[in-house]
């Protein structure tokens, strides 16, 4: 099945962004896995939910946010990390943005800008390499939204049978 495929590659970039981001490599490997990480599990989420076709999933890289925006109303989540339903829809809400960015850092969204895998080129003309590139999103991650949002990514990956 193509939804199980999908979250079993999701664990393990999930994985290797843990590896990555312990092992002090450059930002933009430890981000490029996490935004691989998400991407995955959103695919995996909309495949099992049956909301989304194996052709639309395959060719967008935009299933985060979606799935997140369907994730406020699942009873499940909500009674795995003990909260309200209000709670929950609160608790996801505050995450968008912070998801919406890491969505972005695929380069088919970046618009020619920041992204984590390619070089681009910035608006005074320098080439920049990801490599060098400071992420500010890799601060943010260590704030409070950050990691509510990695502890909801690493709940949801470690019972996805019962929270997708």
């Amino acid at each position: 099945m193509w939804a199980h495929a999908y979250l079993e590659q999701a664990r393990s970039d999930w994985k290797t962004y843990a590896v990555v981001s312990e092992n002090g490599c450059a930002a933009c490997h430890e981000l490029h896995y996490l935004q691989m990480t998400t991407e995955k599990l959103g695919k995996a989420a909309l495949l099992r939910s049956r909301t989304a076709s194996l052709d639309n999933v395959s060719k967008t890289h935009k299933a985060f946010v979606s799935f997140l925006k369907v994730a406020v109303r699942n009873p499940n989540l909500q009674k795995e990390l003990s909260m309200s339903g209000r709670q929950l829809r609160e608790y996801v809400i505050g995450l968008l943005p912070l998801a919406d960015q890491i969505e972005r850092l695929a380069p088919t969204l970046c618009q020619g800008g920041p992204n984590a895998e390619y070089p681009w080129e910035t608006p005074s003309g320098e080439i920049m390499a990801p490599s060098l590139y400071d992420f500010s999103i890799v601060g943010d991650l260590s704030h409070p939204t950050g990691r509510k949002l990695l502890k909801l990514i690493a709940v949801i990956l470690a019972k996805p049978d019962a929270l997708l």
